[in-house]
């Protein structure tokens, strides 16, 4: 019995004792295994991830090297990070030194036109692995870029025989050239106040003739105007001296413009001055501003009254859609080298019905004509409307299909019968050799060649001052039997 206690007391501490040896290399097996399953956990992960480790520090951590060759990404923490004998080696781990081992992302087509970005990333080390065959969608903002314009809208107004044109630009500004003769003033004002304006970003008076800078006075008056453009000739005038005092007393930035510059230049918008590249005391027509609207892909060219000397001066690009024909289609503008020139789609006409100067001519309204373009009229068809989006025009009534000269000849027709009662004052008038003091136009008469000149026309300059004679009664000098001088166009 006491042997038996003994064996017993015996076997206990041997039990005892392999229980604490086995304790004692139980964190050693529990080791092993995890190195091994490490172990085959790598040879896993390297069969599948696409990058690879170069080199791994012997004093990493188990778990970090783990995370790290499952992932197969580095992570920039990693590399910052620095603590005692657990901080990380910059040589833990190595991109590949050839990006063309990344996996690209494909991105699939958006169908609703939402801005997309086909890229190389890296996968974020917060985020779950993304197998090779995953197709991920990638939707970024468009490229921040100008705001988009409005439309643009041009009005070519109806100021009878005279020049106005008031443009609604697509940033919200305006710009007016030109107001036609002076009491031509008032429509002007009352039409761009029923628009709802009453400010004027840009005006320009494109030469210094009564039938386009007439009506400024009372336009600039009535507005708050910013700026004002206007050519280096100047003129003798009353008309152009009150123009001059309107602006003054506006406070409007003035300036001098010629052939290179812009009074607007932006990416969508433009307005470029192509002419007058030079200035001339013989003729204030060919001192006209010939200015090149561009919005998007729609140019309007204007052309105040350039004739065919300033028409071949200019040398830059003019090419445009709608055309502001020359001097109310004159034979003076428009010759066919321009038209080659400027190819324009449509033509708009500024001319008075029934004008005594024959505006527009056949001559023109044919070229025009067989140039296939086509032509609009304020003398017909009143304000003539086009509106741009940078792409499209449209217009407020169709293109004219009326090619009848203006009225001057059925004006002479119908005057015939009353040349004997007509003849007496016409004579008395016409044979006068210093200007008429009374209002209105005055005219300048080759008595030898049977001319009507306008008086600051250049052939005036080389008339014999035996040959000169004056008179501000047009159709009395007509009837006469003087013919408008082909320069000057009266």
């Amino acid at each position: 019995m006491k042997k038996s206690a003994k064996n017993a007391k015996t076997n206990t501490k041997t039990n005892a004792n392999s229980n604490n040896n086995s304790k004692k290399f139980l964190p050693w097996i529990i080791g092993i295994c995890c190195i091994l399953g490490c172990m085959a956990l790598r040879n896993v992960s390297e069969s599948t991830v696409s990058s690879s480790v170069s080199s791994v520090d012997e004093n990493s951590s188990d778990s970090d090297n783990f995370r790290d060759e499952l992932w197969g990404e580095d992570s920039s923490d990693d590399n910052s990070e620095s603590s005692g004998n657990n901080s990380t080696s910059n040589e833990f781990f190595q991109p590949p030194a050839d990006d063309s081992t990344k996996t690209p992302i494909t991105v699939p087509p958006v169908e609703d036109d939402q801005t997309t970005t086909q890229s190389t990333t890296k996968t974020p080390d917060t985020a779950p692995p993304v197998a090779n065959n995953t197709t991920t969608q990638i939707i970024t903002e468009a490229p921040t870029s100008e705001p988009s314009l409005g439309n643009m809208t041009v009005h070519f107004i109806d100021v009878g025989q005279g020049d106005s044109t008031f443009i609604e630009l697509p940033d919200g500004k305006t710009m007016l050239i030109d107001a036609g003769e002076r009491d031509k003033g008032d429509i002007v004002t009352t039409y761009i106040y029923s628009l709802g304006y009453d400010t004027l970003d840009y005006v320009i008076a494109s030469h210094a003739h009564s039938d386009h800078i007439g009506g400024l006075p009372d336009v600039i008056s009535s507005f708050n105007v910013n700026n004002f453009y206007l050519t280096a000739m100047a003129a003798d005038t009353k008309i152009y001296e009150d123009m001059l005092i309107a602006v003054d007393n506006s406070g409007a930035k003035t300036r001098v413009v010629t052939a290179g510059d812009y009074i607007i230049n932006e990416s969508s918008l433009s307005a470029f001055v192509a002419a007058p590249v030079s200035l001339t005391n013989e003729n204030q027509n060919n001192n006209s501003i010939v200015l090149k609207l561009t919005y998007g892909e729609n140019v309007f060219l204007f052309t105040g009254d350039a004739e065919k000397e300033e028409e071949d001066s200019i040398r830059s690009n003019i090419k445009c859609d709608v055309i502001k024909v020359g001097h109310h289609g004159s034979t003076t503008s428009s010759s066919s080298n321009f038209l080659k020139k400027t190819e324009p789609t449509y033509g708009v006409i500024s001319c008075g019905m029934g004008n005594s100067y024959g505006h527009p001519t056949q001559t023109i309204l044919d070229r025009y004509k067989n140039a296939g373009i086509k032509l609009f009229r304020t003398d017909l068809q009143g304000t003539i409307i086009f509106t741009s989006d940078g792409k499209n025009l449209t217009a407020n009534v169709s293109p004219t299909n009326n090619f009848t000269p203006g009225a001057v000849t059925s004006q002479t027709t119908t005057q015939k019968p009353a040349q004997a009662t007509q003849k007496p004052a016409v004579t008395t008038t016409i044979q006068q050799t210093d200007p008429p003091t009374e209002g209105g136009t005055t005219y300048v008469l080759n008595t030898s060649s049977k001319k009507i000149h306008f008086a600051d026309c250049s052939s005036v300059d080389r008339m014999s001052e035996k040959n000169k004679a004056y008179t501000n009664d047009y159709e009395g000098a007509i009837a006469q039997g003087y013919t408008p001088c082909q320069n000057c166009n009266p």
